[in-house]
């Protein structure tokens, strides 16, 4: 750096004023995120309220050469929101989090990237519209979060991940120069999709600052089924068969038997499974969900007519991750090391991949907790250590690497939704060199040079996505 550390301190105060921290105990905060991944304290935070704040603190980190974190709300679960460097200056976006216009006729919002996915829904139901982007932690997760690490989430049998719902972008790009991108149509064909390479750039390409977002309407009317099952197999089934009665599913969920009981459930497997209709069709499409159901020898324990009763049933579910967590820090308190996969499988190789994971579960004797959002090939194996036991976070390792390399040889992809992170360089190379002859090389080194031309001086979230 050109100057002192206490130089770049009282320039950032200057711009940021009592928006500027560097006590210890917030820069704590600000070290790690939703992973178990081990971070360093930052330099400091700091918390713009405009486009032209960012644009000043990529310029100081230009001159003086700290690196930039962009943060949202740090829910991210494969360490792309965790310093690495200790000079590095925290960008929270969390101030940042107006609506700023919603368009009820062309179906598009455009927000700012720190309002929460539950609070801008909040605000669009009075509009009748939603944005269908919802992951587990949509009541803390914000919109620029969800965008940067690509996330999916529980609609996503039906709505897909963010990619499908983001028209347009204005960020702040590693020359200080703010640049907007995209449309505020559906079709939008000018040159490069740059949008795209935005999402799930993890914060490696420049600081988002606001978002053209896509919405839908909601849904007219929603039927859906609470079912419990004696093994994956039969869920599965059940499952495939509702796809091949040509329903589309909003949300498809599963948990296996161990994390049943954690939920305070009996010890099965169970699925939730809900559609969005038509009034006056309800009943039809129940009976469709109830045949593929007890045809495939399930249970039917839960049924609902309206997104709100189904709301209900489907609480449990939510509560998978708090679940997780619950089960690793109730084995070995703070000492404990958890990592959940995200993988998935063309919804034809479900069966086969549930298998497997229980195999490999058995294999190297590891705990495991398995769910996820299996309408679209979505799974979330759980898996928990001692981080002193060297042998078992060995293990552990072993097995979340067989878990990727299990997602290569289906045809499935390695991360779904959680991003690469930190933690998954290496099955990012496995799985790019799998559709490459080998050649992984390549398209890294076209990345690469993506990032150099975003982020020339090297300042954004450097360690994540690859080396």
């Amino acid at each position: 750096m050109s100057q002192s550390r206490g130089d770049v301190i009282r320039e950032l105060e200057a711009v940021f004023k009592d928006r500027l921290f560097t006590e210890p105990h917030i820069l704590a905060l600000y070290s790690h995120d939703a992973s178990s991944e081990v971070g360093v304290k930052p330099m400091a935070v700091v918390q713009p309220v405009s486009v032209d704040e960012v644009v000043k603190v990529v310029k100081l980190a230009i001159d003086h050469g700290f690196k930039i974190v962009p943060v949202g709300s740090s829910t991210s679960l494969s360490g792309n929101a965790t310093p690495k460097l200790e000079n590095t200056v925290i960008v929270s976006l969390e101030r940042m989090s107006s609506i700023i216009e919603v368009s009820d006729i062309d179906w598009y919002a455009r927000v700012q990237p720190g309002i929460k996915v539950d609070e801008l829904n909040l605000e669009l139901m009075g509009y009748g519209l939603q944005w269908p982007v919802d992951p587990a932690s949509s009541k803390s997760a914000t919109v620029g979060g969800v965008i940067s690490n690509g996330g999916g989430g529980m609609r996503g049998a039906k709505y897909g991940p963010a990619s499908h719902w983001v028209l347009g972008l204005e960020a702040v790009i590693g020359t200080a120069d703010i640049v907007r991108i995209g449309c505020r149509t559906v079709k939008c064909r000018e040159g490069y999709n740059l949008v795209q390479l935005f999402i799930g750039s993890e914060g490696t390409l420049g600081v988002i600052t606001e978002a053209t977002l896509r919405l839908a309407p909601l849904p007219e009317s929603f039927v859906g089924i609470m079912a419990r099952f004696g093994n994956a197999e039969s869920l599965v089934d059940a499952v495939i068969k509702v796809r091949r009665d040509r329903l589309w599913p909003m949300v498809t969920e599963f948990v296996d038997d161990k994390t049943a009981q954690l939920l305070n459930l009996e010890p099965r497997y169970y699925l939730w499974i809900g559609v969005d209709t038509y009034a006056g069709s309800e009943q039809g499409v129940l009976m469709k969900l109830s045949n593929a159901i007890v045809l495939n020898g399930g249970e039917i324990i839960g049924k609902a007519l309206t997104w709100q009763d189904f709301s209900k049933l489907l609480e449990p579910r939510k509560m998978l991750y708090s679940a997780q967590l619950k089960a690793a820090f109730g084995d070995y308190g703070m000492d404990a090391f958890l990592l959940i996969e995200d993988i998935a499988v063309p919804m034809s190789k479900l069966p086969e991949a549930v298998r497997e994971l229980q195999e490999l579960s058995k294999k190297y004797g590891v705990k495991m907790m398995l769910g996820g959002h299996i309408g679209d090939g979505n799974l979330h194996p759980a898996i928990w250590a001692r981080r002193s036991d060297k042998d078992e976070v060995e293990r552990v390792m072993r097995f979340f690497e067989d878990v990727g390399s299990l997602a290569i040889r289906l045809n499935g992809t390695v991360s779904a939704e959680h991003g690469i992170g930190t933690q998954k360089k290496e099955l990012l190379k496995g799985a790019i060199g799998s559709r490459n002859n080998g050649r992984s090389d390549l398209v890294i080194e076209l990345m690469k040079n993506i990032r150099r031309a975003f982020d020339p001086y090297g300042i954004f979230n450097p360690g994540k996505i690859f080396d």
